[in-house]
This record gives C-alpha cells, structure tokens and sequence, in this order.
C-alpha cells in the first residue's frame, strides 16, 4: 500500500496546466508590433546603404581598372549597369559605361566594346572622353564610334531637344492654369428652361449667343412691324373704299381696292414669315440651351500676406502653393 499525505499527492496534469494559462493576445501585439517596427527600419537601412554602395561600388571597380585588373572591373561594373535605375545610380552610369567599354577594350572584346560604347552614346549622345583617364587606342575607338553614329546621335539630340521645349510648354501651361485658377473663382449661372421659349432672340440671348440674338430680334421685329402696318394701311384703305359698308364702284375705288388687296397679301406674306422666323428662333435656342453656365469673374486682389506663390515640378508631376503669413 502506497502511503502518503493525500493533499501531497501530485495534482492531475490537466489541472496543472489549467493553473497556468498561456500569455494574453493583448501582451502579444506589442511584440508583434516593434517586430514589425524592427523590419522596417531594417529595410530602409538597407536601402540607404544599397544606394550609398552603388557609388562605392563604382569607384572600386574603377580602381580595379586602373590596376589593371580588367577583367573584375568587366565583372563589376556589368553588375553595375544592369542595375534598376535609381537616382543615385544615373550619376555614376555613365562613367560605369566608358570603364566597362575601356576595360572590355584592354580584354581585346572590341565588339563587346563597341556594342558598349553605342548604348553610352545613345543614353547620352553628348557623352564624351577623357583622354588622360584612358589608353589612346581606346580613345581613338570611342571617336570612331561617335564618328560612325553621329547622324543617329544627331538625330536623338533633336528628339529629346524637341521633348525638353514639349516638357517646358506644358510645364508653362500648367503653371499659366494655375495663377489663372488661383487668380479666379468660379460661378455657376442656372438658365431657365422657358426663356428659350421666348421669340424676339431672347433665346439666343439667354444661351449667350448675341449674334443670333440680334438677327432674330430685328428679323421679328421687321416682320411684326411689317405686318402691323400693312394691317393698318388695308383697313384704312377698305374704309374709305366702302359707305355704310357699301363698295363704292369707281375709278378712284378700284385703285383703292387693289391697294388693299396688295396691303393683305403683304400682311399675311410678313405674318407668316414672322411665325417661321419665331419657330426657327425657338427650335435654335433650345437645342442650343444648356441648363448650367460656368462663368469665371476675377475676385479682388488677394491680401499682400497671401499673395507668395511657389511652384515645383517633379518627374510624377506638377504642384502650386500658397505661402503666407498669418
């Protein structure tokens, strides 16, 4: 029989383990988030120290050159160039270049080096030698490969000339837009519908097509006018052609008759060309209406505080601002 103190018996492994709950989420994510912290500060180490090699790797490369161990130099700055581009590699590229062709010249790769020297020249036709930092036969090479691709060279010059003055156009169509936006406000004019429902042009007038506006209104008024006084002339011809509403028959009245014929004929012909000339104008204005107009009116001239503007351009784009004292 196995003796002992009950209450000093070994207690179930479930229960131990009850007794000792495993650490809280909640003490978990501060851990997780300086890991996270960590990485990233790690990362921008490495990329500052990437771009920081790119320039060290150039010159120990060169140096490599110069000792005239060309075939590292070759090793390196091929690594070098075929790079993604940054910022801090396009400063050293093309020295990179004229030593990667000069050391795959010194290895007697001519071709290689030729081929070398086309892609420098077309990444930077203006590109050019130092003849005291390279062997001459290298440098006659170079030249002769300037001289072999001078009309392509020519011809990239003119390109980029023409994509230089095209950036710079647009950067002052930009900038112009900008003070212009900047040095006005916008209002926007609601146009009611049934003004364009209106004869005597003042369809064309709310649409703000002040032309057609004042064809239409002196077409009308010519017409209507027209009408009215020819409307006047018959009647009062037909009154004194007639007696207590009988035609008196005569020389004189049928002169006056015919007059009155003519004055209707010319009153209705007006009329009608007034009824035309009013659908016409109506059918204009309301295909040409538009229920909103933006208007821009330049506003007062802004405090001598607001009045510092500052533009930048930078590759992804083109920004204004603002600087003032308050």
């Amino acid at each position: 029989m196995v003796g002992g103190d009950p209450a000093r018996r070994r207690a179930p492994r479930g229960a131990s383990e009850a007794a000792c709950p495993e650490p809280s989420r909640r003490h978990q994510h501060p851990r997780r988030r300086a890991s996270l912290i960590a990485a990233l500060l790690s990362a921008l180490t490495l990329a500052v120290e990437a771009r920081a090699d790119e320039l060290d790797d150039f010159i120990t490369a060169r140096d490599a050159y110069i000792n005239g161990e060309y075939a590292r130099a070759t090793r390196e700055l091929e690594e070098l160039v075929g790079r993604p581009s940054t910022p801090q590699l396009s400063l050293v590229r093309s020295a990179a270049r004229k030593y990667l062709a000069a050391s795959l010249f010194a290895e007697r790769h001519e071709p290689e080096a030729r081929a070398e020297i086309a892609t420098l020249l077309r990444e930077d036709p203006r590109a050019r030698l130092d003849p005291a930092s390279f062997e001459a036969r290298f440098v006659r090479l170079f030249e002769d490969v300037v001289r072999t691709m001078e009309p392509e060279l020519d011809r990239l010059l003119v390109e980029r000339a023409q994509a230089r003055r095209l950036e710079e156009n647009t950067r002052d169509a930009r900038r112009a837009l900008a003070l212009e936006l900047l040095g006005s406000e916008a209002r926007v004019e609601v146009v009611p519908r049934w003004q364009t429902f209106v004869p005597f042009g003042v369809g064309q007038f709310a649409n703000r097509q002040s032309g057609l506006g004042a064809l239409f209104l002196s077409l009308e008024t010519t017409f209507l006018l027209g009408s009215v006084t020819t409307a006047i002339v018959d009647q009062s011809v037909q009154s004194t052609t007639t007696q207590a509403g009988v035609f008196v028959q005569d020389t004189d009245g049928d002169r006056r008759a015919n007059i009155a014929f003519a004055m209707r004929v010319i009153n209705w012909t007006l009329l009608s060309a007034f009824v035309a000339t009013t659908a016409i104008g109506i059918w204009q204005a309301n295909d040409a209406w538009v229920p909103q107009r933006v208007i821009n009116r330049v506003p007062r001239p802004l405090p001598p505080g607001l009045q510092g503007l500052q533009f930048s351009a930078h590759p992804g784009g083109f920004g204004a601002s603002l600087l003032g004292t308050f």
